[in-house]
Parts: C-alpha cells; sequence; structure tokens
C-alpha cells in the first residue's frame, strides 16, 4: 500500500469584477473556451518573471466540472542533496544534483475541481494567487474575451453559515474576547454582568494573582464549547450548542471574535466561512496521485453542494 500523505482540499469561489460581465460566463465555460483552442502542455505553459515555469499538465472535463492538475518547475534547477551518513562520519556538506535530461525537478503543484464558479483546490508549494495568475493568462493567450481575465479567486463570506451549521452540526465554539479593566468598572456601575467571558476572566484573574498579570489593562480569554462525549455513544447538549452557534451568526456585533467548527471540520468565522478539510491522499514523492486528489477534489465539493453551502 502507498504511504499517504494528509492534504489540506479548501473551497474559493470565482468573483467577477467586470462591469460588462455576462451571467452565463462562468470559470468553467473560460476553461471550455480556452481548452478547445490551446490544446498541447506546450500551449499550456507560462513562465514566470523568475524564471519558473507553471504548466496546465493534465485538463479533464467530466460533466460540468474540469479537473485540473498544474505543475511548477525552473528548467535547468539542481536540486540540493545530503550525503549519507555512517556511524563514523563527523561531518556532511550539502551538495547538488542536475536534474535527469528529459524531465526537471517539480517546484510544487496544484490539483482543482472546476464547476461553474466554484473552485475546490489542493496544492503543494503553489499558493491561490498562481493558480489565479496561470488561469489568466491562459485565458488570455486563448483570447476568449477581454473580461475573461477579470476574476478573482475569494473565500466566500456571503455563503448561508445557518445552513451549513444544519447540515453540518457542530463540533465546538471557540469564543474569544479582551476583557479591558475599564470595561468592568462601567458595568459593575450599571449593575450589569460582563458577559460569560468577563465572568471566567475575573475568576482566572482571581485564581492567577496580580503577580501573574502580563497586562494590567486587559487580559485576553478563549473559552471553548463542546458537546459532552464522556458517555459512550450519547452526545449531549448537540442541540443546545447548534441553537447557541445560530444565535451567534444571527445576531453577531462588529466587535465579535468566534469561530464555530462543524462536525466536517469546515471553521465558520464572524466574517467569512473557511470551507477546508484535511484528507489522506497517496504520495508521489512530494506530491500526490493525482486522480485519488481528484476523487478527494470531487468528494469535498459534492459535501459543500448538499449541504446547500454553495447556493448564493
Amino acid at each position: 500500500m502507498a504511504a499517504q500523505k494528509d492534504k489540506t482540499v479548501s473551497y474559493r469561489r470565482a468573483e467577477w469584477f467586470s462591469a460588462d460581465h455576462q451571467a452565463g460566463v462562468t470559470l468553467a465555460t473560460c476553461l471550455k473556451q480556452a481548452g478547445a483552442k490551446l490544446q498541447s502542455v506546450s500551449e499550456r505553459t507560462i513562465i514566470l518573471h523568475d524564471g519558473k515555469y507553471i504548466r496546465l499538465a493534465s485538463m479533464h472535463r467530466e460533466g460540468e466540472g474540469y479537473y485540473l492538475h498544474f505543475t511548477a518547475d525552473t528548467p535547468g534547477e539542481a536540486a540540493s542533496i545530503v550525503p549519507k551518513v555512517t556511524s563514523t562520519t563527523k561531518e556532511i556538506k550539502v551538495s547538488t544534483v542536475k536534474p535527469p535530461k528529459d524531465a526537471e525537478f517539480m517546484d510544487g503543484d496544484a490539483f482543482l475541481y472546476v464547476s461553474g464558479n466554484d473552485v475546490c483546490m489542493c496544492t503543494t508549494s503553489m499558493g491561490d494567487g498562481s493558480v489565479r495568475y496561470f488561469l489568466q493568462k491562459f485565458f488570455e493567450a486563448a483570447h476568449i474575451g477581454k473580461d475573461a481575465t477579470l476574476f478573482d479567486l475569494m473565500k466566500v463570506s456571503n455563503m448561508s453559515k445557518v445552513k451549513l451549521i444544519k447540515s453540518e452540526g457542530v463540533k465546538e465554539i471557540e469564543l474569544r474576547t479582551t476583557l479591558y479593566e475599564a470595561s468592568v468598572h462601567y458595568h459593575r456601575r450599571k449593575k450589569e454582568p460582563s458577559s460569560i467571558m468577563g465572568a471566567a476572566a475575573k475568576q482566572l484573574k482571581y485564581v492567577l494573582g496580580n503577580e501573574h498579570d502580563v497586562n494590567h489593562d486587559a487580559l485576553r480569554m478563549m473559552l471553548t464549547v463542546k458537546t459532552d462525549e464522556r458517555r459512550s455513544g450519547i452526545k449531549l447538549g448537540e442541540k443546545r450548542i447548534q441553537e447557541l452557534a445560530k444565535g451567534m451568526v444571527d445576531h453577531q456585533e462588529e466587535e465579535d471574535e468566534y469561530v464555530i467548527i462543524t462536525n466536517g471540520g469546515y471553521r465558520i468565522g464572524p466574517k467569512e466561512i473557511f470551507m477546508k478539510s484535511t484528507v489522506k491522499i497517496d504520495s508521489i514523492g512530494k506530491s500526490v496521485d493525482r486522480d485519488k486528489a481528484w476523487e478527494e477534489l470531487f468528494r469535498f465539493y459534492n459535501v459543500l453542494k448538499e449541504s446547500g453551502a454553495l447556493e448564493q
């Protein structure tokens, strides 16, 4: 059995910022048009200013979705190597080895599944910016339309958080706050509670004592709320923690700081949903098996779709 790596799969959405952008034009339709015009890997290669090459190594369509694999390499660049060590070795010196005549050493790669404007990604040493830049240059080279390059790959902030919470369930909630001394005095004068976090901070400060205070004016707090799983086969408080999460989303204020973690591992913050998950994929050197990566990306996309999280 091949060794496996823990890899992160994440979600982005192509957001278009051309005033004349047509509603029916999506990232997937642009891929269809550009792919039909530029069919060879050499035509699907761009050169960055530092001499690095990014190539669309493979592109497959299934239904309305596209599977993509990008690779990055620097032609002729040697790789650093470390000599083997024996029991008598006292010192080693790093050297380099040139790539084979018919290949280059890979700098990184990225796997994508694209459906409409939805993009699921799994990368190794290649960021969102490199993927976006390649696609923009790819569409530009294919001459498929002047506004085909006017997009960005965005973390999504306007999704239905409540819908995702209902579908996934809530694993835990992290609450963060800073309790300031002036605020405590204000609540005390008004005879108002200073929130659960405030009460916890007050108790912690009492336990620690003043000699341990780093900041005399403020105390930084994080409170984690989890379901009770101590009884075998029974989880207590699932409904309550889900209602708490929904209430936080519905009534959040500008200064609120929290992270809601769903049972699927998705992280929901005040401003956006961090759509990502960790999966195991068969490794191939520093990369992973292409087809297995695509399978995981498609599975990830379907989970998001079925939960209703992709609806706009």
